[in-house]
Order: structure tokens, then C-alpha cells, then sequence
């Protein structure tokens, strides 16, 4: 989070408007939606940023918490990219070197200063948890940094691996997942799609049912999965529900070789995979997002990228002075 954000506890708002829900909803009573900026919350710098729920007599209680983006678009990104294949490694299946080389070009105003740019970040959808640094270092694995010793940059990675398009989940149909405990899919077990192109998805979003549908219910889904062979590390489910974060809490159960979880969902679509990785002090590593996923450049992504710039201002903080949103 931005170091701006520290002790900032005044920026809040303390007035919530809350809506009753339908009295038939179950597994909820009230909604809650507001924007931001606006007269209580004001986001002063650009940079990451965080907002947590808290209680409102007890401001160190967090219900919940996320992580968003405050950008200034001081600079121009200009960007480039293509299929390519990993360099200085083969991996036993070619699939799994499938990347995309990206170049990020800027030209900085005069009013900035060369030597205070940081670094580029790369952001596959939603993943923002696993953003993908690029250094301002001239020897990093599969990525590179250009500068002409005056004010013209370029930040390239050929280590962007495009996946797979994810898996989708819909509840919406009442008659088929019944409150309150239901199966997430009907027609069998899930299994691997390594080899199998998936069909077009949110870009890892959500689309819930609408909060005046008097059926907009909860309901604890059970997704089931099984893998093609034994595997040794946990696998976890991710997805919107998790705000793309492989979390501990989120681990299959396995049993003889068969794995499940159930998860509490509102009804609506959401967008999830199936990962690998080992639970480490209450985090995941070590997280492979291709062994049941598969790897192709034919999958469409979204990619945000954010351009960090070491501000003088406040103390010094990482300001964010370009940004730019392309799909591939």
C-alpha cells in the first residue's frame, strides 16, 4: 500500500447508505455500494492504494480489505507486442514456454527526472497480487531495460504467459442450484484442460444477479476436481470470489485422489482456475498456473500497465505517472 496511506484514518467515510435486500434473499440482509472519490475519501497521490472494512466502533477490527490503483497519466506509454517463446529455457512440454514479448517505450517530460523512474509493472486481468516487476536493471531472466542516457526509455519482458481463458461457474438458474447447498457443476467432476482451449470468459470478472432479484440468494457451492495423475503439492481454487489471490483457505480436500471445496457464492457468473503451490507461514509459493490450465497464445487478456516513478514530494513515495490498458 501506498506509504501516503499511512495514518490517514480521518480519510473515511463514516456515513454508510444502506439498502435492505428483498426479504426472500438468503444468506444476506443488506447492500451496500458507494464511488469514490468523494467528500470524505479523496485520493490526494497517485499509487497503490488500499481500503479495509472495519468496524465502526473499532477501527483496528478489519472485516475485509482490498487493493486498488490511483493513476496519473503524466506519460505516454507506447507498447508493442507479440508471441514468443521463452528464451535461455525448454521446458519438457513447448506449450509451457509459450510467453508474450512485451515493449514499453515512454519519452519523460523535462519537468521529471530520469534518474527517479523505478520501474515498469505488468498486470495479466485481475491478478494484481502477481504483478510482473520490470526492473530498471540491465541483466534480469528474460527481461530488459533501454535507456539513451537522456529521456527515452523502453522496458521489454518476454516472460508473459498468456494461460488458458478461465473456467466460469453460473448459479443464476434457481431451479437447477437450490438453496442452500448445491454442486457447482452438474455435468461431472472437472479435469485438467492442459490440451484444451477454454471458451471466452470475463477476463477474470463477475457478473452477480441483480440485488432486487427476490432470489439473489447465497448458496454454498462444492467444486470438484481431479487431476490427471498423483500430485504432490496442494491445489487450491482462484478466482474473482478470491479477488485473484491463491489463498491457504482455499485448498482442496483430497480424497483417493479426488479433490473438493465448498465456497459460499452469491448467485452470478464468476470467473476461476485451479492452481498448485505449497502453504508456507499462512501464504501460497511456489504457485504453478498452467499444470491443469495449459498455456495458449490464443487466449485473450487484458494487460495493465503502470509506469513508477520515485517522487520527491511527501517524503518520497512511488508515484504512478503513465499507465496504459491493452488486450491480446
Amino acid at each position: 500500500d501506498n506509504l501516503l496511506l499511512q495514518g490517514t484514518n480521518d480519510n473515511a467515510l463514516r456515513n454508510v447508505n444502506v439498502d435492505r435486500l428483498p426479504n426472500t434473499t438468503e444468506g444476506a440482509e443488506y447492500f451496500v455500494s458507494e464511488s469514490f472519490p468523494n467528500r470524505d475519501v479523496q485520493f490526494l497521490s497517485s499509487g497503490n492504494w488500499m481500503f479495509y472494512i472495519t468496524d465502526s466502533y473499532d477501527d483496528e477490527y478489519v472485516y475485509n480489505f482490498g487493493k486498488f490503483y490511483v493513476v496519473e497519466n503524466f506519460v505516454e506509454l507506447k507498447t508493442e507486442i507479440q508471441d514468443w517463446r521463452r528464451e535461455g529455457n525448454i521446458s519438457s512440454n513447448n506449450a509451457l514456454d509459450r510467453v508474450e514479448n512485451l515493449k514499453v517505450h515512454f519519452n519523460l517530460p523535462d519537468s521529471l527526472t530520469p534518474f527517479r523512474v523505478e520501474h515498469v509493472e505488468v498486470v495479466k486481468n485481475l491478478e494484481i497480487n502477481y504483478a510482473q516487476k520490470i526492473l530498471k536493471e540491465s541483466f534480469q531472466d528474460n527481461k530488459a531495460y533501454e535507456w539513451d542516457g537522456s529521456n527515452s526509455f523502453t522496458f521489454i519482458t518476454r516472460d508473459l504467459e498468456p494461460g488458458n481463458e478461465y473456467r466460469q461457474v453460473n448459479l443464476n438458474d434457481r431451479n437447477k442450484y437450490e438453496y442452500p447447498i448445491t454442486r457447482a457443476h452438474f455435468d461431472g467432476i472437472e479435469y485438467s484442460r492442459f490440451y484444451q482451449l477454454g471458451e471466452r470468459d470475463f477476463n477474470g470478472g463477475f457478473k452477480l444477479m441483480n440485488k432486487n432479484n427476490e432470489y439473489a440468494d447465497y448458496l454454498i457451492a462444492t467444486f470438484e476436481f481431479a487431476p490427471p495423475e498423483k500430485i504432490y503439492e496442494d491445489i487450491f481454487i482462484v478466482g474473482s470470489f478470491t479477488d485473484w489471490e491463491v489463498l491457504p483457505g482455499y485448498k482442496l480436500n483430497d480424497k483417493d485422489g479426488y479433490y473438493s471445496i465448498s465456497i459460499e457464492l452469491k448467485r452470478g457468473i464468476y470467473d476461476y482456475q485451479y492452481v498448485t503451490g505449497n502453504i508456507t507461514d499462512d501464504n501460497v509459493e511456489d504457485i504453478d498456473w498452467r499444470i491443469f490450465e495449459g498455456n495458449y497464445w490464443e487466449t485473450k487478456n487484458n494487460y495493465s500497465i503502470f509506469l513508477y516513478y520515485k517522487s520527491p514530494d511527501k517524503g518520497e513515495y512511488d508515484q504512478i505517472i503513465g499507465y496504459k490498458k491493452i488486450t491480446r
